[in-house]
């Protein structure tokens, strides 16, 4: 029960931080399952598989879409802004180059030219507020 749910939930997570999602597979694994239910997990798990090396494959990176790339921003302008607060997490963007001038995405991948200006005027805002939020604590 709720497998949809759940894969969903985990497909928002794997996005916010950076993966592309290429498959998924949704498994029942009640108490001695049924060779019915065995062969459907087995026919799930082989079909994610297969779109995995796919994906694997082709070797390009999906275009991130305006949700991915406002997180991105907005966690970037996080880590950067608190970094007395969270200094590894502030060590390890600056590490990975993602604090960098220019930095459009965790990846290379093209970012959509209008996704990368809303990002930007949410990182402006974000660091804005959280300026405004150590000032006021101070």
């Amino acid at each position: 029960m709720g497998e949809k749910d759940v894969l969903d939930y985990l497909d928002t997570v794997a996005d916010i931080w950076g993966f592309d999602v290429v498959a998924r597979a949704g498994l029942v694994t009640q108490p001695g399952p049924t060779p019915g239910l065995a062969r459907e997990n087995e026919r799930k798990l082989d079909r994610a598989a297969r779109s995995f090396f796919r994906a694997l494959a082709e070797g390009r990176a999906r275009r991130p879409g305006l949700r991915s790339v406002v997180v991105f921003h907005a966690q970037r302008a996080s880590f950067d802004e608190l970094a007395d607060v969270a200094p590894a997490d502030h060590a390890y963007w600056k590490e990975l180059g993602w604090l960098n001038p220019g930095v459009r995405y965790y990846t290379g991948a093209a970012v959509n030219p209008l996704y990368d200006i809303v990002g930007r005027v949410v990182e402006w805002n974000t660091r804005r507020r959280i300026r405004r939020d150590l000032a006021a604590m101070r």
